[in-house]
C-alpha cells in the first residue's frame, strides 16, 4: 500500500519489509534507495518459539519447523528457490545475492540472537537519526529462554 501511496505522490518515502529487496523496488519504479534497515540490524527473520503450555516441544510440528530452518542454513540451492517464490521477479543470481548477503552470514539454527550485531544496528540508526538510543541490543532482544 505504501508503495502505490509513494508512486501517487502521495507520500515522500515508505518502509519497504526485508522480504522486498529496496534495490529492486527502487529500480523498477526509478526511484533511490536513501537506506535500508537491513543493512544496520542483520537479525534473522525466522525461527520457532514454543509456549510447553500450549504446545509440546516435541511437537512433530515443531520438529518440522527446526528441519525447515535446517534446510536454510545448510541447503541455499533450496532455500534460494524457495526465496524466489516470495520475492517477486528475483532471477535466480538476485535470490542467491539476497541469500548470500542477508542470511548465509547470520543465519543459525541455535535460537540466540547476536547482541553485538544488534548493539551495532541500534547504534547505526540512532546516530543515523540523530536520537539517543532507545534500548539495547539484550533490551529489544529479550530472555532467549524459549527459543529453540
Amino acid at each position: 500500500m505504501d508503495l502505490r501511496r509513494l508512486r501517487s505522490g502521495e507520500i515522500d518515502a515508505a518502509y519497504v519489509g526485508s522480504t522486498m529487496a529496496p534495490e529492486a523496488v527502487a529500480a523498477e519504479h526509478g526511484w533511490r534507495v536513501l537506506a535500508w534497515v537491513g543493512d544496520h540490524f542483520r537479525i534473522p527473520t525466522v525461527g520457532v518459539a514454543v509456549d510447553p503450555t500450549y504446545v509440546s516441544p516435541d511437537d512433530p510440528a515443531v520438529h518440522a519447523h527446526r528441519r525447515a530452518l535446517q534446510v536454510i542454513r545448510d541447503d541455499p540451492g533450496t532455500t534460494v528457490r524457495h526465496l524466489r517464490t516470495f520475492l517477486g521477479g528475483y532471477t535466480d543470481s538476485e535470490a542467491r545475492t539476497h541469500y548470500d548477503r542477508f542470511i548465509a552470514p547470520y543465519f543459525t539454527t541455535d535460537g540466540q540472537a547476536d547482541l553485538a550485531a544488534g548493539a551495532t544496528g541500534i547504534a547505526a540508526v540512532a546516530a543515523e537519526l540523530g536520537v539517543p538510543e532507545p534500548v539495547s541490543a539484550a533490551e529489544f532482544h529479550g530472555p532467549a529462554t524459549v527459543a529453540l
